[in-house]
């Protein structure tokens, strides 16, 4: 077996084994814009093609890995990294170490640290076997506005049609807010300008992750070929909290196609100043929710501190929470189906550990790697 990085001219041979050999219909196959703006970035890969590995046997292609290469953050300091997603050997190569082979190409210089964001129960064995960190999954919030429990609960009946009207009705009472401040947030639509000299790098020096400046930002946000994100940043004397999110419009399958059934906010950073600006973000975020008619929103996340803020200001979290695991987490269509975000990585072991604990200094959000894309 041969590897290799794609070429630019090979996304049909990817394509193609992508919908044999991963899934059938994946948005990969079916958007070209979306693969090439994802593997393509252009800033952070120096070769001219794809940051797709391939594995050959006599040319013939027999095993893909895709990278999408960031900037990683350690308290401050900066280091390259990739987000590998895909991974899959034809079954016929699966013998020997044609896996392992392929992996490598990811698992050396440049890159200080490899990250799989949501890979599945099975592929944590080679993970393991590995010396890979292979984390609990990331934790998930979720908030139904004032007057939005009804509407929530007919999500939960047509996702979950056995259920009984007392069931639905247990979860909703726990979700939904009482009440959200009317009193209009001084708040910018957009990312200030001088995001990277004022306020980016005091949440660095207290974080591990992607580096979030105004470079990832704006091509992971601003530049998406598909979704349209929503930038909400509030002051707090001279720095500025921020928030970033997307409206979704849930649907259903009908016998003509999809069906429109109601819309929910997706809540992608979460990067407050402190324990009031914390509030004020979500004030204005449950304002904007209310005004483009969605019923509540929902958000996956590390980072301890952050998370503590966002539960205080409204959102609940649904680990542990009775029968949170029926809370769908796919929307178009809508499926009763729910799973756990599982990652693993290769990083420095002088790192602190990524987990659900209050003291989490991994800011990671469901938006990593490519988690947050059309289905």
């Amino acid at each position: 077996m041969q590897f290799r990085f794609a070429k630019a001219d090979e996304y049909p041979a990817i394509s193609e084994f992508l919908d044999t050999h991963w899934a059938k219909g994946h948005i990969y196959t079916r958007d070209e814009e979306l693969f090439r703006w994802t593997f393509r970035r252009t800033n952070h890969w120096d070769n001219n093609g794809f940051s797709f590995a391939l594995a050959e046997d006599n040319d013939e292609l027999v095993g893909i890995l895709g990278g999408i290469p960031f900037v990683f953050n350690a308290f401050g300091q900066k280091s390259k990294a990739v987000w590998i997603v895909n991974y899959v050997i034809r079954p016929d190569h699966r013998k020997g170490t044609g896996a392992l082979q392929l992996l490598s190409m990811f698992r050396k210089a440049p890159f200080e640290a490899t990250v799989a964001a949501g890979i599945t129960k099975e592929s944590t064995v080679i993970y393991r076997v590995l010396r890979g960190q292979v984390l609990d999954p990331i934790p998930r919030h979720f908030m139904v506005l004032p007057e939005g429990g009804k509407r929530f609960a007919r999500l939960l009946a047509i996702a979950h049609p056995d259920w009984p009207v007392e069931r639905a009705e247990a979860l909703r009472s726990v979700l939904e807010r009482k009440t959200i401040p009317m009193t209009p947030v001084e708040s910018y639509a957009g990312l200030p300008t001088d995001w990277d000299q004022k306020h980016w790098p005091s949440f660095a020096e207290k974080t591990v992750g992607a580096e979030r400046d105004s470079d990832y930002l704006c091509w992971r946000y601003q530049r998406h070929p598909r979704f349209d994100y929503r930038f909400i940043s509030v002051a707090d004397g001279a720095r500025s909290g921020l928030a970033v999110w997307r409206l979704e419009t849930i649907r259903r399958r009908a016998e003509n196609g999809l069906e429109d059934v109601d819309r929910i906010g997706r809540l992608v950073e979460f990067l407050p100043v402190s324990e009031q600006n914390a509030r004020d973000l979500l004030t204005a975020f449950s304002q904007d929710l209310c005004a483009a008619g969605a019923f509540g929103a929902d958000y996956y996340g590390f980072h301890g501190p952050s998370r503590a803020w966002l539960v205080d200001s409204g959102f609940a979290a649904v680990s542990g929470m009775a029968d949170g695991a029926g809370i769908p987490t796919r929307f178009q269509p809508l499926d009763g189906k729910t799973g756990d975000i599982l990652s693993a990585m290769f990083v420095p072991a002088t790192l602190p550990p990524c987990s659900a604990a209050q003291d989490c200094s991994w800011y990671w959000t469901k938006s990593d790697s490519d988690q947050d894309r059309p289905n």
